[in-house]
């Protein structure tokens, strides 16, 4: 079973992006963004273990954008304009199956399958080409295998809604078959075959909406996986791994849930449950005081002393609930971890901040 936390995107979320101070923008994306990535990262993974019976932090690890180095030297000037959670080949000594320009041994790939936070919302993103070093005869590779898969790839594009960088000029037409803009791209050594969603889900980003793209990822996997296989010098399993999500396809479409998630295709009662719980534990705040309350108390929930190093999901308490007669003011609210804030819920009103 997935680990599903109470994790949306709101508008204070979005409006971040339009915070000018390049340190609380930081602060905010390394303590409160990053956390909620990563939790759904976790989701796509044990949605991948349970649909493919693979384990796929065997090859690969868990990269994030913003990299934040642990001290700096100087002021962060730095506005970053988006955040990155995504899978990405482990460092290895050497990845045989494919090389770099200059020969020296492939430690890192190129190509990444993750989930990206920007002003605009939440999409997937595979990366196809962010080191620049392979040889072109290791992209061809890649290339080969859609063109060998062309239409079981372009399946999975369809299914998943991700789209294809692809390019055309006066030799080849924009509207032509992928096969031919594949070998238009080969012959011009056009590499960057980038992947993106077609069009982001928009803030507010609901938990029905995260679970989607939890199905959409898992769905997109075995594209990945088959880069993966490359690199490592062995055969791609791409039709084994298909047979299993047409498996799971096929399973779920047979319980009446043809394009949900396990977690979408919950009973109604369950369904109400979850919304009465986050109305219980959720608060509605300004977006500048969300971040003033965070970077108040430090990051941290001030009950655990849980922070993003724990992977906590933070959110902001009501220390005196509204049902009682709580204020909006700042000095009302306080940062707790979920695991504190579902526990508190709204009949509480313990100031929990050490004084």
């Amino acid at each position: 079973m997935m680990d599903r936390k109470q994790i949306d995107f709101d508008e204070s979320d979005r409006n971040l992006f339009q915070v000018d101070d390049a340190r609380l923008r930081a602060d905010a994306l390394k303590h409160s963004i990053l956390p909620r990535l990563h939790a759904v990262m976790n989701e796509c993974v044990s949605a991948i273990r349970r649909i493919y019976d693979i384990e796929v932090l065997d090859d690969s690890i868990v990269s994030y954008y913003p990299h934040f180095r642990p001290k700096r030297e100087r002021e962060l000037t730095l506005l970053y304009d988006s955040s990155y959670v995504a899978l990405g080949g482990k460092r290895l000594p050497r990845w045989a199956g494919v090389k770099r320009k200059d020969g020296k041994p492939v430690k890192f790939l190129p190509f990444r399958l993750g989930l990206i936070l920007t002003e605009d919302g939440l999409s997937l993103l595979m990366e196809h080409y962010w080191l620049k070093g392979l040889s072109n005869d290791s992209y061809e590779k890649l290339f080969q295998f859609h063109l060998d898969f062309e239409g079981l790839t372009h399946s999975l594009c369809y299914l998943s809604k991700m789209r294809p960088r692809l390019y055309f000029d006066a030799t080849i037409a924009p509207i032509a078959t992928f096969r031919e803009m594949y070998l238009y791209m080969i012959r011009k050594r056009l590499f960057d075959n980038t992947f993106v969603s077609q069009g982001a889900e928009a803030y507010p980003i609901s938990r029905a909406a995260i679970d989607t793209l939890v199905w959409r990822y898992a769905l997109f996997f075995p594209i990945y996986d088959s880069y993966i296989r490359i690199a490592k010098a062995e055969p791609v399993r791409f039709l084994d791994l298909i047979a299993k999500a047409n498996r799971w396809l096929m399973e779920d479409a047979e319980g009446g849930n043809s394009d949900s998630t396990e977690g979408r295709s919950s009973s109604r009662e369950d369904v109400i449950l979850r919304a009465k719980e986050a109305a219980e534990t959720r608060v509605k705040v300004m977006p500048a005081i969300r971040w003033q309350v965070f970077q108040r108390d430090q990051w941290k929930c001030v009950s655990c002393g849980r922070g993003s190093q724990h992977d906590a999901i933070l959110h902001v308490d009501h220390i005196i609930p509204r049902s009682k007669g709580g204020s909006d003011a700042l000095d009302n609210y306080q940062t707790l971890c979920d695991v504190c804030n579902i526990g508190k819920g709204n009949r509480d009103n313990t100031d929990l901040r050490v004084k």
